[in-house]
């Protein structure tokens, strides 16, 4: 039975996982696609030396897009707090899942 739930503890924390990552991937591209001049803000013009064009991953700014998410006064659009909004809550739901699947682990349940 511990196995079991430990099973679908992990199922569902990847489950969670793959959601906020296609989450953040779609606001990223809402960003880029109708907010150019924040999307200049948040990212990299140049990583490496490479343009964003010819990369396969967005060259975010992590010490300026993490503060972006949780900054609820910078929302303009609906749509972005919306999007803000539902990456949180993926997010927490992650941390949760973490602190359940390690807490039950050190209890033995």
């Amino acid at each position: 039975m511990a196995s079991l739930l430990s099973l679908i503890g992990l199922l569902l924390f990847f489950a969670i996982g793959a959601f906020s990552i296609y989450l953040l991937i779609d606001f990223m591209e809402y960003l880029k696609k109708y907010h150019s001049e924040r999307w200049t803000q948040l990212s990299f013009a140049n990583l490496f030396g490479i343009s964003q064009k010819d990369l396969f991953f967005y060259q975010v700014h992590p010490l300026k897009f993490i503060p972006y998410l949780f900054n609820k006064a910078d929302s303009e659009d609906a749509t972005v707090v919306v999007y803000k909004k539902r990456i949180l809550l993926s997010l927490g739901g992650i941390l949760l899942m973490f602190v359940i699947y390690f807490l039950s682990s050190y209890i033995g349940v």
